[in-house]
């Protein structure tokens, strides 16, 4: 009878340990995500003063410095924001040529 009550023991102790693991990642996976927004928070304020600071003169290595990153890593930020804001742009100029603006009177049937 020993033999099966240190069994259910030891079942009981591997039961409450996978549990606590669980529990861990959990909290962990929820820490990442947490971690991950913040991330993304900070770089689109980053990017954001980057677009500023090209636009008034700062050259990437000072402002690489002032942020204490790479010029390499400063140059993707600011390119990305570049890239976003061309995107950007450009569908709004394509939506324009394709919905071309309407004479009072025309009907939109009608060539």
């Amino acid at each position: 009878m020993a033999d099966a009550d240190e069994l259910r023991q030891a079942k009981a102790l591997l039961e409450e340990e996978q549990a606590t693991v669980w529990a861990g990642l959990a909290a962990e996976r929820a820490a990442a995500e947490r971690a991950a927004e913040e991330q993304r928070r900070w770089r689109a304020d980053v990017q954001g003063l980057l677009e500023r600071g090209r636009a008034v003169g700062l050259s990437v290595a000072d402002m690489a410095e002032a942020l204490g990153i790479s010029r390499q890593w400063t140059n993707h930020l600011a390119k990305h924001a570049v890239d976003r804001e061309v995107r950007k742009r450009a569908l709004s100029v394509q939506f324009r040529m394709a919905c071309p603006p309407c004479e009072p009177g025309d009907s939109p049937d009608q060539p």
